[in-house]
């Protein structure tokens, strides 16, 4: 052969080789032809080819829908060949029985995109997902049976986890790869520390509604993996394996090597249980960066680091994983979760890949060029950014106060106080108002009563005497306080209202999960009883009440209009405002609080109009010198400040 020649074709198959590694002869997820997805030989396999499994996070809740195909088609372009998505039960099953496909909860038009990019699924339905989202993905109607204990064998609990998987398959049990869909594998539960009665009971369910392709788990807890005789045939995913995903991500030198050495040794432990069953290894979230809560900074996490740990990914070729987030997105109204009194921003941009706008950033560009460099990839075009627009400032106009647009009692004259849970609402905010014809004089308390260690009051609560405000709590505020004097002849009004900043998700603690108050308040150590009760779930809030008289000084709103020539994706600048909420167009953008470093509200182009827009504010908080906005095309910052009352004391 001509020396020339052998050289070229030797170079051909070097620059081949890696390409073929990659990309394994397995059916594409579009075939329509049923396949099976299996573990064995420490290996994934679709039918006789094995697959590593390279997946992105993409969490359908958090995004619009319209934009759910642009996402997928980038992380197809940055190199991944899997999409991994949580589905929110809290979303689908709003109230007890009534189940929403559509729209945001159209799951399966979700995963038929996936399909249709050539992408495979990896579906964690939950029913417990954690994901940072309010009630880690329950709903919240569970909380209204109160001798129901969630994430336990509970027959009543297991019914309903039951009647949701069963729902849920119905809408996307066909897309499985055994039917001839994308979707290779099923997780089950979260994060539980156990393989015990739950955890195979819960397995059964899976089963028996008609999940029939491969089951999992995830944990970040290693002696999970020891209890492998305890779930045979299920696939163990380990949370957090890479090096600095073990670290906080601003981290010395030293504090890396020794991340190096701990990810090691995991993957030693991991590998050698995994041996025994045959077991691929698989991290189903290798951290992009982390969630953010209100008191603190945006979490980050470098380029430099992200690209390292990818490194270390390519470097041990037998460890699937997935990427956590690659599109964090948005909590969207009030559906935010929270770290005991740790409550999560409105944005969930997770220093992703994938920004909150729809953006490509830096580290996606950074990890794309790896996986072609290293792994011999061959993804297709990136997908153009979406036009991001810019708005002159605009002002809103003060209206009604909360307490002067109140809708009528749901329950009036209550000889208790009742939650939110017990009149049927999930978010919001919930009055409580007592008529005192001889007015009020003593000590009020709404804080922690018996043995309990959380108070009355949850989350954030304003006490208030004819609108004006004398005294506000705050769980998330360590120092916060519960007791207030009150000394107002009578006759007065006396109004309790209450926040709900987003319940517990993180390993779900339920006695500190309802929200409203959850006791009577109590005068002088006496139960307060006789309360008409509000409810204000604000889906969107009715502002028609408006006044010039604008009677007391608590929670307020501000309206406005404001004009497009064109749509596009923009930040809504809240810098001028305290702590509250927005709607737009009656859509709820979230919550907006000056004590985090976030400063901003990603209003999507699709909530948006050519043309003439409305715009509602709730203020809770001090009230704007200038109640301007502007449209920006960055999240604005500010350093996060201590948290302190707003009014009275």
């Amino acid at each position: 052969m001509n020396q020339p020649l052998h050289r070229a074709i030797s170079l051909t198959i070097l620059i081949l080789l890696p390409l073929a590694r990659f990309a394994a002869a397995a059916p594409m997820p579009n075939d329509g032809k049923p396949h099976t997805f299996s573990l064995h030989d420490e290996k994934f396999w679709i039918d006789d080819q094995p697959i590593r499994i390279m997946a992105g996070e993409i969490h359908p809740s958090r995004i619009p829908a319209q934009f759910w195909d642009d996402r997928i088609k980038k992380a197809a372009a940055m190199g991944l060949n899997t999409v991994s998505v949580y589905i929110f039960w809290s979303q689908l099953e709003p109230q007890e029985g009534k189940f929403d496909f559509t729209g945001n909860n159209d799951v399966r038009h979700f995963i038929q995109l996936c399909r249709d990019n050539g992408m495979w699924v990896f579906l964690r339905p939950g029913p417990y997902v954690c994901a940072e989202t309010e009630f880690g993905g329950f709903p919240a109607w569970l909380l209204k049976h109160k001798d129901m204990q969630v994430r336990t064998d509970d027959p009543q609990f297991m019914n309903y986890q039951k009647q949701y998987l069963q729902k849920l398959h119905d809408q996307v049990g066909d897309l499985q790869i055994t039917h001839g869909g994308p979707i290779l594998d099923v997780q089950m539960e979260n994060e539980t520390g156990a393989i015990d009665e739950y955890m195979n009971d819960l397995k059964e369910i899976f089963v028996g509604v008609g999940f029939d392709t491969q089951l999992s788990t995830c944990d970040h807890h290693v002696d999970i993996w020891h209890q492998i005789n305890g779930m045979p045939n299920v696939l163990r995913g380990y949370n957090g394996l890479v090096p600095t995903d073990n670290n906080h991500p601003e981290m010395a030198e030293a504090a890396r090597q020794a991340g190096d050495e701990l990810a090691d040794q995991k993957l030693a432990d991991l590998e050698t249980v995994n041996k025994y069953m045959g077991y691929p290894m698989y991290t189903p979230e290798s951290y992009t960066a982390w969630f953010s809560c209100w008191g603190g900074k945006l979490a980050k996490k470098t380029v430099e680091q992200q690209v390292r740990d990818a490194q270390w990914l390519v470097d041990h070729p037998q460890v699937s994983f997935c990427y956590y987030l690659f599109d964090g997105g948005t909590n969207f109204g009030f559906s935010n979760g929270a770290n005991r009194f740790l409550f999560v921003t409105t944005t969930y941009d997770y220093d992703a890949p994938i920004n909150e706008l729809g953006q490509v950033t830096p580290k996606y560009k950074a990890l794309r060029q790896l996986f072609i460099d290293k792994l011999g990839a061959n993804p297709p075009a990136i997908p153009p950014d979406p036009k991001v627009i810019s708005i002159p400032p605009f002002t809103l106009t003060a209206g009604a106060t909360l307490l002067q647009a109140l809708p009528l009692p749901i329950d009036a004259d209550m000889p208790d106080v009742e939650s939110m849970e017990d009149i049927g609402q999930n978010y919001g905010l919930i009055d409580y108002r007592k008529h005192l014809d001889n007015g009020v004089s003593g000590m009020l308390d709404i804080g922690p009563t018996g043995n309990a260690s959380y108070p009355r009051a949850m989350d954030y609560a304003w006490v208030m005497i004819d609108g004006k405000v004398v005294g506000e709590s705050n769980d998330s505020n360590p120092a916060s306080k519960y007791q207030f004097k009150l000394n107002q002849p009578g006759p007065c009004t006396l109004d309790i209202l209450v926040y709900n900043l987003g319940r517990n998700s993180v390993g779900i603690i339920q006695a500190i999960s309802r929200k409203g108050l959850i006791a009577d308040p109590s005068l002088d150590g006496q139960d307060l009883k006789g309360w008409d009760i509000f409810s204000l779930p604000m889906d969107p809030p009715d502002t028609s009440t408006s006044t010039s008289n604008i009677v007391g000084d608590g929670p307020i709103f501000y309206t406005g209009t404001f004009h497009l020539n064109e749509v596009g994706e923009t930040y809504l600048d809240m810098s001028n405002f305290s702590f509250g909420a927005v709607w737009v167009n009656g859509h709820n953008l979230g919550r907006f609080w000056d004590v985090g470093e976030s400063r901003a509200l990603y209003l999507p182009s699709v909530w948006q109009n050519a043309g003439d827009n409305q715009i509602t504010v709730l203020e809770m908080g001090n009230r704007p010198q200038s109640p301007s906005i502007q449209g920006v095309t960055q999240m604005v910052t500010t350093p996060p400040k201590a948290f302190e009352p707003y009014h009275g004391n």
